[in-house]
């Protein structure tokens, strides 16, 4: 901490110094050698980009470099045209950054074009030296300068033009130089301009980034000249959410190292480790060799020792940003950058008989590296690669430290990496990735019955980076993150309210956390008086979120999925009684996912087991295959989640469970066993009576519809004061149709003796009592069924 007050203050010291110092930079002329653009290009016979729509017209960007002996001078023009007030602002604000360790800044011009006429502003600019460390918020400081200019009496429609140079080379590269200009940017730019002069006796390499454009090349005194010119180049603006590693925009590049192999050659010396290391560092080394024989065990611990006691902070001023610090320095001082940790934490693997050496890795554009040509500046992060055991390690000394043994660490893959050994000649495959495995159990105990609160439990396991991070989140903010928890599953039940504290069990060896988080949900039962019963609605909540719709099927950039990650979520209802649960099974294929979502029955009958995974097979999805992958994210975000509900009025009698009744299957067999029954029943009548087939009809009938309909009310999921009343109407017109075919019936029928007594009761045979009840009855019956129909078709 005394360190960091240290480095502020050193900071704000240099910015008031650097303000009043006139030697910060300095003006003059052009070099000679620079040719001289206008900022307004003339007409081209190139198509006009498409209307701005902006605040600036882009006018001009001009790059000219030229490489000698002495290092390199690079050029730069810039002109813009403000086109509103937010314009001005923008034109107005000049700013230049430049590492004052080994470059100089020398402004040549700075003008306003106002309807033709050119407006001198350098003379009386008030420019501004100010040690801006953009990068201190990730604490590291690398002494980089920002000259700043404001100027004034700035309006709508004037032109702003700036022209300044740098001239030198950070001396770590040895003299040798790479670059890389732009050719394309997200808004239109009506000319641009790169140069380059080369010695001819020095070879160079030139790879062309998403463009197929040729280099004007000529040669004057001893150089070659090569030239990219465009016209109108249009803008394009990238959709959000593309992976990282994807840049449309056309480049060039260029570099003095021919291949990988340069590049490998020109870091050894970096880092070298040293023959001897001072004492302090020897005793820690040899207190590991004494604590741990096993190189794996070794290895994890050498790295959770620098990650634990090496905090990260670069000092990368000049060399610095690509030269490692000594390891003893390292240690004594204990703090570093990657580049410090990596070296020290390479020292002492070797020092205990591991093999371990750099890695230089790009953390922003990862595998697109492959693109590039040789270069130092192709990476902008280092790490170790470890052999242990025969296997290789990617192992980040700049991480918080990391839990459990080698095997079950979490090893970051970039895509590619530029392995620092003799012999290295080519970019080395991380992969493949792994981790980013979740398990997740939710538990609904509805035991009590529908009418009382649940106890809702869910338990989370998670491995590898998530483990650490979320380590890490316990230990510095463990309320904030319940509190977020409980946040999100209240979205689906806005009843939801703790109950108890969240549980913590850490495996550190195999590096799995696990939480454990007790909720109460009064509210997971509504009782739905229109249909009078109790109904539930059991979330799956963790998977829904990698299911989530696109903000757009329709774009211009790949969409960036969360790779590697694997979920399998499984969630138990407890129920009060035993429920009849139909088994359901749903399967999503798509290029990029794989999803399953199944329905059980639990062991005992008195539970509901949902287990829904998801797992993703890439880390984009292409925009030719935004449709199908829309539509199928659909499919599986409609098979989540499951209804429950009670026909008991409120009460712990349940009927069925899911949107389809629980009983469906019963019902079907029910109906099935009496098909067949009236399929003999048919067959049977016919053989004993073939000569009254119309008879047979009108029985078959009626025995088909009044049997059907009683089954149907009986084992319907509807409730029964919903099914009764339309039954009974059946019922009294099916018994009225039976009684008029009784009378046609022969004697020698097969239902002869039930149609007699049939006739019996209608026609006053039997006692007159029943006679005069069943006359009465029926009718009654009927319009009673009619009339609560009615009842409840009008509610």
């Amino acid at each position: 901490m005394h360190f960091v007050f240290a480095v502020l203050g050193f900071l704000l010291l240099c910015a008031g110094d650097a303000q009043a110092r006139s030697d910060a930079y300095k003006t003059g002329a052009p070099p000679a050698w620079v040719l001289a653009l206008p900022a307004e290009p003339p007409p081209s016979p190139s198509p006009s980009p498409s209307p701005q729509r902006g605040s600036v017209t882009f006018l001009l960007r001009d790059m000219q470099t030229r490489v000698d002996q002495r290092g390199k001078v690079t050029y730069f023009h810039t002109a813009s045209k403000a086109l509103d007030g937010s314009g001005v602002e923008k034109v107005a604000n000049l700013s230049i950054n430049f590492d004052p360790s080994f470059q100089t800044l020398t402004l040549h011009a700075i003008n306003v074009i106002r309807n033709g006429k050119v407006i001198p502003k350098l003379p009386g600019a008030r420019v501004q030296v100010l040690q801006r460390e953009t990068e201190l918020d990730y604490l590291v400081y690398d002494g980089s300068m920002t000259a700043s200019v404001l100027l004034d009496d700035i309006r709508i429609g004037d032109i702003v033009e700036y022209a300044f140079s740098l001239d030198g080379v950070n001396p770590v590269f040895q003299g040798k130089v790479s670059s890389r200009a732009e050719m394309a940017w997200s808004v239109p730019v009506a000319r641009s301009f790169v140069r380059l002069l080369m010695p001819r006796n020095r070879p160079l390499r030139i790879v062309a980034h998403n463009s197929k454009m040729e280099p004007q090349i000529s040669e004057a005194d001893g150089y070659r000249d090569y030239r990219w010119e465009q016209y109108a180049t249009p803008g394009f603006k990238t959709d959000k959410g593309a992976p990282e590693w994807f840049n449309p925009y056309a480049a060039v590049q260029w570099t003095e190292f021919a291949e990988w192999a340069s590049v490998v050659q020109w870091a050894l010396p970096l880092y070298q480790p040293p023959r001897e290391v001072g004492p302090a560092l020897r005793e820690e080394i040899a207190r590991i060799g004494r604590d741990y024989t096993d190189p794996a065990a070794r290895t994890a611990e050498v790295l959770r020792t620098v990650q634990r006691e090496i905090r990260y902070l670069g000092i990368e001023v000049g060399p610095g940003s690509h030269a490692p610090t000594p390891p003893d320095k390292v240690y004594q001082r204990r703090f570093g950058d990657c580049k410090d940790k990596t070296l020290l934490t390479i020292t002492m693997l070797r020092a205990l008989g591991i093999d371990a050496v750099p890695a230089l890795v790009n953390t922003e554009i990862t595998r697109d590296i492959e693109h590039w040509a040789p270069t130092p500046l192709a990476f902008n992060h280092v790490l170790v690669s470890a052999r242990v055991d025969g296997n290789v390690y990617w192992l980040d000394p700049t991480r918080s430290m990391q839990q459990g043994e080698l095997a079950y660490l979490h090893q970051p893959d970039y895509g590619y990496a530029l392995v620092l050994e003799p012999g290295s000649t080519a970019l080395s495959l991380m992969g493949p990735r792994t981790g980013g495995v979740k398990r997740v159990r939710a538990v609904f105990d509805a035991t009590d019955g529908v009418d009382r609160p649940v106890n809702y439990t869910i338990s989370t396991t998670v491995q590898g980076d998530r483990a650490d991070s979320l380590r890490t989140q316990l230990q510095h903010s463990r309320a904030e993150l319940e509190t977020q928890y409980q946040n999100f599953y209240a979205r689906g039940y806005e009843s939801l309210r703790a109950n108890g504290g969240m549980d913590v069990q850490d495996d550190e060896r195999r590096n799995e956390l696990t939480t454990v988080e007790h909720y109460r949900i009064p509210g997971f039962w509504t009782f739905n008086k229109k249909r009078a019963r109790s109904e539930a609605y059991v979330e799956v909540s963790e998977i829904d979120s990698s299911l989530k719709a696109p903000e757009a099927i329709s774009r211009n950039a790949p969409l960036r999925l969360e790779y590697p990650y694997e979920i399998t979520e499984t969630t138990e209802v407890r129920l009060p009684e035993r429920w009849n649960i139909k088994t359901s099974k749903v399967e999503v294929h798509d290029p990029s996912f794989a999803f399953s979502y199944k329905v059980t029955q639990g062991p005992d009958s008195r539970s509901v087991l949902i287990t829904a995974y998801y797992k993703a097979l890439r880390d984009h999805v292409e925009p030719g295959d935004m449709g199908n992958y829309a539509a199928h994210l659909k499919q599986a975000r409609d098979a989540l989640g499951y209804n429950l509900y009670s026909s008991a009025a409120g009460a712990g009698s349940e009927e069925t469970t899911g949107s389809v009744s629980g009983r469906s299957g019963l019902l079907l067999a029910a109906m099935m066993i009496l098909m067949g029954a009236w399929l003999w029943l048919a067959m049977r009548m016919q053989r004993a009576a073939p000569a009254h087939g119309e008879v047979n009809r009108r029985l078959l009938l009626a025995v088909v519809i009044i049997s059907g309909t009683v089954v149907m009310c009986w084992m319907s999921p509807i409730p029964l004061s919903k099914a009764v009343p339309p039954a009974l109407v059946i019922l009294v017109v099916m018994a009225q149709y039976l009684l008029r075919t009784v009378p046609q019936v022969p004697s020698t029928h097969l239902a002869y003796p039930w149609a007699l007594r049939l006739y019996r009761a209608r026609n006053g045979t039997g006692p007159l009592v029943m006679r005069s009840m069943l006359r009465k009855l029926v009718p009654l019956i009927g319009w009673f069924a009619i009339g609560t129909s009615l009842v409840k078709l009008i509610r």
